[in-house]
């Protein structure tokens, strides 16, 4: 049995059809019959018991006027009862004062909320609309094209679709939309208000939007972008304290580099609230597209008078890769097929979202380049978030190891940080795991991030060390080390170095040496890494490796340079060339070290080498270095057999040191000869032959 202010609602709307309605139609015997169907629910049983009106239901007799005005007299004696708005009916009495509604909006609203969230009243309305229906009406219950809606309501046919037109008040905001069959749908949000607990304290906005939780990232680990990360502070800041309309901010960057936890960061950093537009509610039930944008109107006019609250609309190429005429009927929640605005409307629509917004709104997106441009030049800034450093994530890493309680020692971070270039989020899903597995420790970590490692970026062959790298065994046509010196000491960062040579002779240490000699990290590309088997997808990677060196401030490599500056006079396709041109214009403008490393310098485009500050060219070891090379990798003096060796390299010398370290070799100087001579006859390139086959014909 319906009791209390819903009982009231139903009421009226009784009431409200039932003055509509004249007794010499067969309306009224079709809505008495109704009204016994629904007498128990309203405790109304009383309504029958004149004799005159139960002969009428009874034998379809059609009732008389004196008759008629008894029925309704009794629906407004029960009505007209001293009745309190229910917690429903107060929470949404509130949110149409703050969105200004006029008293039919509240009413509309009212009916189609309670119709959704009430079983009781859901089955009172269809009894009550039942009535109309031997006449075939060709409309569902809830249409604006229905008359019956507006008799429920006790407005006129034209009100009720002035309230709903796509510039209405409710359509405006998102809380209504109609379809082309003009069929109503209240935004699913809005349910919250009924299911609510009725002695929460939260308000309005807090109920119908979740707030973002404190973020696990720190401003500082950001560092490695902090020119935008700074902007966005600042333009938020005098975003709020102007109130500006028309802030819009992109952040984006492949999944799991931070973006939703920058936002929160930046939030809670400013100490303003951050809320989380279009996301499951409290039951896991996923918005729609077209509820994702409602949900953002109705955010904006809900939050436009605060001063100390931004909006946070997670994975916008979910939305904004939608053609112009999807997205305005998206939005506004009328089918194109309604509309007469023409193909044109729905796009202006979408621009005025952008450039209208009265909330700060943060866009975040894992692929930028999916949205429409028109839409991007819209945006106020665009604020890429790549890979973190490896110090950055050291620190990350050390952060979430004590945060999980996951014992550890002090380099721990320090080497999962080098060896897996992995965002925040994988560091702690992989921390977080540990955690769930008993006994788990640092290699269950290790295990984890290596696993996710593997299925993110592909299976990647272990980052080479070089902990014992010797620049006085480099080969060269300069002295490295004192180029290394030279370049340590300039104030400008701007150069670039070719190293080329043969495999082993040391380049990719040495630039390792070199990039610590200048206090700066490493960005190691291979080619791998950067050809694309799309159209233009080499030359975006290009870019992009540049672009994201620049921002980090990291010395660039790029090894095996000769599948990327191959020498354009032999190319047989066009993105061969467009590929090189590509390097070549980053070449010039690039503001940080950047080095290639190649094996074959013969198959390089002469105007690359061109643009290299400095060509580096390391060979095989000579007769004094391969003494030297020896003793640092032997710790014994060098007999005179390995002389003629000319074609070893200190890769050739560490290979045969942990050969020798597995037999067991290491201080048999006749054994390590001659594995040492072994390498060499392996090389096409093969050394003058020892001993008595020297003289051989």
């Amino acid at each position: 049995m319906l009791k209390g202010y819903k009982r009231h609602l139903v009421l009226s709307n009784l009431s409200n059809i039932a003055s509509k309605i004249r007794p010499y139609r067969n309306d009224a015997n079709r809505f008495l019959r109704s009204l016994v169907e629904i007498a128990d629910e309203l405790n109304m049983r009383r309504v029958l018991a004149n004799e005159a009106l139960q002969h009428a239901c009874d034998n379809d007799v059609r009732l008389s006027d004196a008759d008629w005005t008894h029925v309704c007299n009794l629906i407004d004696k029960f009505r007209e009862k001293p009745v309190s708005r229910d917690t429903l009916a107060e929470r949404i009495r509130e949110l149409a004062k703050q969105m200004k509604f006029a008293k039919s909006d509240a009413a509309i609203l009212e009916l189609l909320l309670y119709y959704e969230t009430d079983s009781i009243v859901e089955h009172l309305v269809d009894e009550m609309l039942d009535y109309r229906r031997p006449h075939g009406s060709r409309y569902s219950r809830f249409s604006v094209l229905n008359p019956d809606l507006a008799d429920l309501l006790g407005v006129t046919k034209g009100q009720i679709r002035e309230r709903l037109t796509v510039d209405s008040p409710l359509v405006q905001t998102g809380i209504v939309s109609v379809d082309e069959d003009g069929e109503l749908e209240v935004l699913s949000r809005l349910k919250c208000l009924a299911y609510e607990p009725t002695n929460s304290t939260r308000q309005i906005q807090q109920m119908l939007f979740e707030e973002a939780p404190a973020s696990e990232l720190e401003w500082q680990d950001f560092d490695h972008v902090s020119s935008g990360r700074d902007h966005i502070e600042q333009l938020i800041v005098g975003a709020l304290k102007t109130g500006v309309k028309g802030v819009n901010v992109l952040i984006h960057g492949p999944p799991g580099t931070g973006k939703t936890e920058f936002c929160r960061t930046l939030a809670q950093r400013l100490g303003i609230n951050l809320f989380s537009v279009g996301e499951s509610d409290e039951h896991g039930r996923e918005p729609s597209r077209s509820e994702r944008l409602r949900e953002l109107r109705l955010a904006e006019r809900l939050l436009g008078q605060s001063h100390n609250s931004i909006l946070l609309f997670d994975e916008m190429e979910d939305l904004l890769s939608e053609s112009d005429l999807d997205l305005g009927w998206q939005l506004t929640g009328f089918h194109r097929q309604t509309r007469t605005r023409g193909t044109g409307g729905s796009r202006v629509f979408m621009h005025r979202l952008l450039e209208q917004n009265s909330v700060p709104t943060l866009w975040t997106s894992n692929s930028a380049r999916q949205t429409n441009p028109t839409l991007l030049r819209r945006m106020m800034y665009a604020f890429e978030l790549r890979q973190p450093s490896s110090r950055i994530r050291s620190r990350i890493w050390r952060r979430q190891l004590a945060r999980h309680g996951v014992p550890s020692a002090d380099e721990d971070a320090e080497i999962l940080a080098n060896d897996f270039d992995v965002t925040p989020g994988v560091v702690d899903r992989a921390v977080a795991a540990a955690r769930l597995v008993k006994g788990g420790d640092i290699s269950t970590v290790h295990k984890g991030v290596e696993s996710l490692s593997r299925v993110i970026h592909g299976p990647k062959p272990p980052k080479t060390k070089f902990a014992n790298f010797d620049p006085t065994l480099v080969c060269a046509n300069s002295d490295p080390v004192e180029l290394a010196d030279r370049l340590a000491g300039l104030e400008s960062r701007r150069f670039s170095v070719s190293l080329q040579g043969p495999p082993g002779t040391g380049k990719s240490a040495y630039v390792r040496y070199l990039a610590e000699r200048v206090g700066l990290e490493v960005m190691q590309k291979r080619a791998s890494d950067l050809l694309s088997m799309w159209v233009g997808g080499t030359e975006a990677n290009i870019a992009d490796a540049f672009a994201e060196a620049r921002d980090k401030e990291q010395f660039l490599v790029f090894d095996e340079a000769d599948s990327l500056l191959a020498d354009r006079r032999f190319a047989h396709r066009n993105w061969e060339v467009s590929q090189v041109n590509e390097m070549l214009t980053w070449m010039e403008t690039h503001p940080f070290p950047f080095a290639c490393t190649t094996n074959y310098d013969e198959r390089l485009d002469p105007a690359t080498l061109r643009r290299f500050d400095f060509k580096l060219r390391l060979d095989y070891l000579s007769r004094e270095k391969l003494r030297t090379a020896f003793m640092v990798f032997f710790g014994v003096t060098a007999p005179m057999e390995i002389d003629p060796l000319t074609n070893l390299t200190p890769g050739d010398f560490a290979v045969v040191q942990r050969r020798a370290e597995v037999l067991g070799k290491m201080k048999d100087v006749k054994a390590i000869v001659l594995m040492l001579k072994e390498e060499s006859e392996v090389k096409p390139e093969q050394a003058s032959p020892m001993g008595f086959r020297a003289n051989d014909t």
